[in-house]
């Protein structure tokens, strides 16, 4: 569906912003690959669930503040939620009980998409279809029961007998389907813009591409592709969509650099300080694009775009191939040019991530 957008454009000959494209590709990819729903928002400008995922990541200066808050005192997080969550209900109160203010109140749209979500829960629960996603392998690890481990002299409950509450499925499956909305869209936008405006790099990938995949090409294959993995990282380097979201709580007291860190201290990594510190990713100027550093073996914090550790981004590696597929679908078929707008109407700005403010304007020429 994508690259029949895509061909359209490239014979209309003009600049256009592919961010728009991408938001609704990635939203079909993750309903279908995660849910198992086949839909077609790509062709549905007014489909209801990309309309309230747009309105999620729009500016609301009520959650930035009550985020803003969370962040600086996280201890009082229950509180701002809580906050948050009576003044949507106190509003679709108003809006479902006083005439005409169903027009003038909309409902959130967080509230919209969870009850959306429980109702994908509900089918997939009464169906007998068990489709191997992301959705089944969710409801599968909700299902088991603890049991004891009577082998054990403490008749201790079985680590691999975790399972997870309705609450947590319901939560972990809205966050996968917003994280893969947002995220891979924004990530591959900024992909469209570095391929638009280094022209030699997009060359090398396009002739790695041609060299090393056929038509019937499959995952150890693409993960082959050295470049194009050295590419899609450098470029997250360069661009970290969420760069504030690695926060830790300290364990221990310790003293890092002079600085003394208590126990029960939240603390932020400041991941722009470590993706351009020259000395984790010198001695090319790490202000220069230049996907070839990562043939050199790095400190393994030094990139940290889905995280690090056991609480790393639950879905690294499907963004990751989401993110390769669909440029190799692009570049096997068209050269990403930039035009009039590529570099005067691009600009960084951030609300919950940090994404192109008026989009990444591109041209198509057909290989």
């Amino acid at each position: 569906k994508l690259l029949i957008k895509l061909d359209e454009l490239c014979e209309k000959q003009m600049e256009f912003d592919i961010g728009l494209l991408l938001k609704r590709t990635t939203l079909d990819i993750i309903f279908n690959c995660a849910f198992g729903i086949e839909s077609d928002i790509q062709n549905n400008i007014t489909d209801p669930y990309f309309q309230r995922c747009a309105q999620v990541f729009k500016f609301n200066l009520i959650q930035m503040i009550l985020t803003f808050l969370s962040t600086l005192f996280p201890e009082f997080n229950i509180v701002w939620v809580n906050i948050f969550r009576y003044c949507n209900f106190f509003l679709l109160w108003i809006r479902d009980n006083i005439p005409f203010m169903e027009y003038l109140i909309d409902v959130d749209p967080n509230m919209w998409l969870q009850s959306k979500v429980e109702n994908v829960i509900k089918k997939r629960q009464q169906s007998e279809n068990k489709r191997i996603d992301l959705l089944q392998l969710m409801l599968d690890a909700s299902s088991f029961h603890e049991s004891a481990n009577l082998s054990s002299p403490s008749n201790e409950v079985s680590q691999s007998a975790r399972t997870l509450s309705y609450s947590e499925l319901l939560m972990n499956i809205y966050l996968f389907m917003l994280a893969g909305y947002e995220t891979s869209s924004t990530a591959l936008s900024y992909l469209c813009y570095v391929l638009a405006t280094h022209q030699h790099e997009q060359k090398i990938l396009q002739n790695e591409i041609e060299h090393n995949l056929t038509s019937d090409f499959n995952y150890e294959n693409i993960n082959k592709l050295e470049y194009l993995d050295m590419f899609i990282r450098e470029t997250l380097r360069m661009y970290p969509i969420a760069p504030f979201i690695v926060n830790r709580k300290c364990n221990d007291d310790c003293t890092i650099n002079g600085m003394q860190i208590k126990h029960g201290m939240n603390f932020i990594i400041d991941m722009f300080s470590v993706h351009y510190d020259p000395v984790l990713w010198g001695p090319t100027d790490p202000n220069i694009f230049y996907p070839e550093r990562f043939k050199t073996k790095r400190h393994p914090a030094a990139w940290l775009p889905f995280g690090i550790g056991p609480r790393n981004c639950i879905g690294l590696r499907f963004a990751m191939m989401e993110i390769k597929l669909t440029l190799i679908k692009i570049l096997k078929c068209y050269t990403v040019l930039s035009g009039e707008k590529t570099l005067s109407h691009f600009k960084e700005h951030e609300v919950f991530v940090i994404s192109p403010k008026f989009g990444i304007w591109i041209q198509l020429q057909r290989r």
